[in-house]
């Protein structure tokens, strides 16, 4: 079923429990408002089985605490209106199962990742590159247009940024769009709101570049914490110390309360950066 316009945690857990849902598919941020529904009421939703999320990274204290209180397994997927839309799903029976992994490709989509200029890597595992995909589910043109969406070889340039692992998982590391650009030097917001995202006092987390006289630009973490929870700068950035370059370290840390959210249901950072990032 679809819920339409009602995609608030109370109107989607009423859903899940008057149609007897087994599985639900939706971004990250739709199931943590029907888990903080639940968390706040007490409800059960006993038939809901599994969770399927995609569209944005999945914070895995978020995946933890879904499956912890539904009592359901999460399903991490990867995928785009272009690709008719899935691209990869991770198998339940995958001992590699988790919040960070997109999944296995889906059958009849190719993989292949590229320098920023689009020159294929000569290793494909391991590394990390921008992403292509091709296959007879890909877009071949925008509506309305008569050049093609793909190269002359068949690929897509997906605009994300990505590794694939020795066991085939696909992990989606960024999007290219996102990067930041400090002193002539690249930092990925993705790494740093997937570290944030594991500590279980953080509800949402988002990275943002603002304008710096010196830098060009400089990141700044965004959150939204869980209730009760006191705002730290320093506990909330503690996570982050020796696990990235202390030039990726956030200047600052801003709290907000909801988390702006896009219609998708995705974090709205053009909202973050027009309100926190100096953007006009």
């Amino acid at each position: 079923m679809l819920p339409g316009r009602w995609n608030d945690g109370a109107s989607l857990a009423r859903l899940i429990a008057t149609e007897g849902v087994t599985i639900g598919v939706g971004v990250p941020t739709v199931w943590l408002g029907v888990l903080d529904h639940v968390e706040a009421t007490g409800i059960e939703l006993p038939s809901l089985e599994r969770i399927i999320v995609g569209g944005a990274p999945m914070p895995p204290a978020l995946m933890a605490r879904l499956e912890a209180r539904l009592g359901v397994k999460v399903q991490t997927s990867w995928g785009m209106t272009e690709l008719s839309p899935l691209g990869a799903l991770a198998p339940l029976a995958d001992p590699a199962r988790r919040a960070t992994a997109a999944g296995k490709p889906a059958i009849g989509v190719d993989l292949l990742l590229t320098d920023a200029g689009g020159v294929p890597l000569p290793e494909q595992r391991g590394v990390e590159g921008h992403l292509r995909v091709r296959g007879a589910a890909v877009v071949a043109r925008y509506f309305g247009q008569s050049a093609p969406a793909t190269d002359a070889a068949g690929w897509f340039a997906t605009g994300d940024l990505a590794r694939i692992e020795a066991d085939g998982n696909l992990v989606i590391t960024g999007r290219s769009k996102d990067l930041i650009k400090s002193g002539g030097e690249w930092i990925n917001p993705a790494e740093i709101e997937a570290i944030v995202g594991a500590d279980p006092n953080v509800a949402l987390a988002a990275v943002i570049g603002r304008a710096d006289p010196k830098w060009g630009e400089r990141p700044i973490l965004v959150v939204e914490l869980n209730e009760g929870v006191a705002a730290d700068a320093s506990a909330i950035l503690a996570p982050l110390r020796g696990r990235i370059a202390n030039w990726w370290m956030p200047d600052a840390v801003v709290v907000v309360t909801p988390m702006p959210l896009a219609a998708t249901g995705k974090i709205d950072k053009l909202r973050l950066r027009r309100e926190h990032g100096g953007e006009g």
